[in-house]
């Protein structure tokens, strides 16, 4: 009995060890926002207008929100893209993107957000964030985080 209860420990633990973070896909509150339809989750960083990471235990994803580009928030060809499109500077692009960041970042931040699949929709886009419609909480009643982008003039429709 003795025996048996040593390789079993033992075999757990190389289980355990032998997982790495890529590995492995930690469920959140017996929801898995990776497979479901929809999904409340916490978002624990902000990294631009239009991404956020979510965490799971010990593993991150991050989410895209579907139908906005938000302003970039560095100077690169991307930024300059998207001043063309808009037809603004590359100067005013920049504030907006860094202005969207903290918008975004003050009503997402460490909040609870619905998440919700469109199939339509590939589920992950080339640079393996999670692509979703992204819902924040104002009470009992939910809004459509890429609408009010839209409206602030933080990002343009994708």
């Amino acid at each position: 009995m003795k025996g048996g209860l040593i390789f079993s420990t033992m075999m757990m633990l190389l289980v355990v060890v032998g997982c790495s973070k890529t590995d492995t896909v930690i469920v959140y509150r017996d929801v898995d926002p990776l497979l479901d339809s929809s999904a409340t989750v916490t978002v624990g960083r902000v990294i631009d207008g239009d991404t956020f990471v979510v965490g799971f235990g010990n593993d991150s994803i991050s989410v895209r929100i579907l139908g906005i580009d938000a302003f970039e928030i560095k100077h690169d060809v991307r930024l300059d893209s998207q001043a063309v499109k808009a037809h603004i500077s590359i100067d005013s692009a920049y504030a907006l993107g860094q202005a969207g960041k903290r918008f975004a970042d003050s009503l997402l931040n460490k909040q609870k957000v619905l998440i919700v699949r469109d199939y339509k929709e590939s589920n992950f886009d080339s640079f393996s964030r999670l692509l979703r419609h992204v819902y924040f909480y104002d009470g009992a009643q939910s809004i459509d985080f890429a609408s009010l982008m839209l409206k602030k003039g933080f990002a343009f429709v994708l």
